[in-house]
């Protein structure tokens, strides 16, 4: 299925499921937003579409009214939603900064006012959990090259599962370097390709992984161990002080 034939199913859902939580909530609706590769008309048939539900407050009545728009709505175009109140957004992105970073850069608001408009993402946060990403990253795949390398097969899940962490620090990075780039995908693209020709490649294959979900024999391996050291890489990056303009 091509992204329009997509994004053709999904439009009418999301229209859907915004006015269901304007009947729901009431009054009390603040924002319906979507964001990620959806809000970019980027999804791939097996892609989440994910959802902020920006509250007054969360009461049991307004969420019970919820409960079947939204079952139905993950039914049919995988939704996924979550659901804070407008007190809770700045220490929301505090906490989770790099998260609520890309939702800032990547959204478009379904019904409400925009919530991202006065967003502080504070960048000692951003730069912290990107480094945090990043080495659980490189050492979590290492570990997993030691446990499954001995066959290619249980390695190239692995190396598919690593796009996330990595295109979405990848993508805080290049804004904390005044760089950003379209996407997380182009962000890691781009970071890797100045690393280093076997890190450019690297990440092609991840991008081969993930969406064919094979690579060529011999090749997962040196595939694995060279994503573990870029990320070790782009973690000491994050680390300067000095961003780069």
């Amino acid at each position: 299925m091509s992204s329009e034939e997509h994004s053709a199913i999904v439009e009418p859902v999301l229209t859907e499921i915004a006015e269901a939580a304007r009947r729901a909530f009431g009054p009390g609706l603040v924002s319906v937003v979507l964001f990620g590769s959806a809000a970019e008309n980027r999804l791939r048939a097996s892609s989440d579409v994910n959802l902020m539900i920006l509250l007054e407050r969360v009461e049991q009545a307004a969420l019970d009214a919820f409960r079947e728009p939204l079952r139905a709505a993950h039914a049919a175009i995988r939704a996924e939603a979550m659901f804070l109140t407008r007190t809770e957004l700045q220490a929301a992105a505090q906490l989770f900064p790099v998260k609520y970073s890309d939702m800032r850069a990547r959204h478009r608001v379904l019904a409400g006012t925009d919530p991202f408009e006065r967003l502080e993402v504070p960048e000692a946060d951003l730069r912290r959990q990107t480094r945090e990403i990043l080495m659980n990253t490189a050492l979590r795949l290492r570990e997993r090259y030691v446990r499954l390398s001995i066959r290619d097969e249980q390695l190239i899940p692995v190396i598919s599962d690593a796009a996330g962490p990595l295109r979405s620090a990848a993508a805080a990075l290049a804004r904390l370097e005044g760089v950003p780039a379209s996407s997380p995908r182009e962000a890691l693209a781009n970071l890797a390709a100045e690393s280093g020709a076997e890190y450019a490649a690297a990440v092609a294959n991840l991008s081969r992984a993930r969406e064919a979900s094979t690579l060529s024999a011999g090749n997962a391996g040196a595939t694995l161990l060279a994503l573990s050291r870029l990320a070790a890489i782009l973690c000491e990056r994050a680390g300067r002080s000095a961003t780069r303009k």
